[in-house]
């Protein structure tokens, strides 16, 4: 089975048939780290994401991720690191995480 067919997976209602990218895009806005995932198929969403969460050297850094599927098993992976997932409002389409390190 294809890994974009599994139902974890899938697109959010309204994801517009994302550009399929090699690399994720990231750049700081503020005191926030962005990156954007979208268009990478899996498991390259998850793995980018876990690079950036460990590649801050303070912790402290909240991030947003990007995304154009609920990314479900990255929760589990976030909460073993001690950080949270929190859903904010994104455009149609798009799934939008702002990630902290729990204190």
């Amino acid at each position: 089975m294809d890994p974009q067919d599994h139902p974890i997976c899938s697109p959010v209602d309204g994801a517009l048939p994302a550009t399929r990218r090699s690399a994720p895009l990231q750049w700081r806005d503020g005191e926030a780290a962005h990156i954007d995932v979208r268009g990478l198929p899996p498991p390259q969403p998850l793995v980018a994401i876990l690079r950036l969460v460990h590649s801050l050297p303070d912790g402290k850094t909240p991030v947003v991720v990007h995304h154009d599927r609920d990314p479900v098993m990255l929760y589990p992976e976030l909460a073993e690191l001690g950080w949270s997932a929190e859903r904010v409002t994104a455009p149609p389409g798009e799934v939008r995480l702002l990630l902290r390190r729990v204190s």
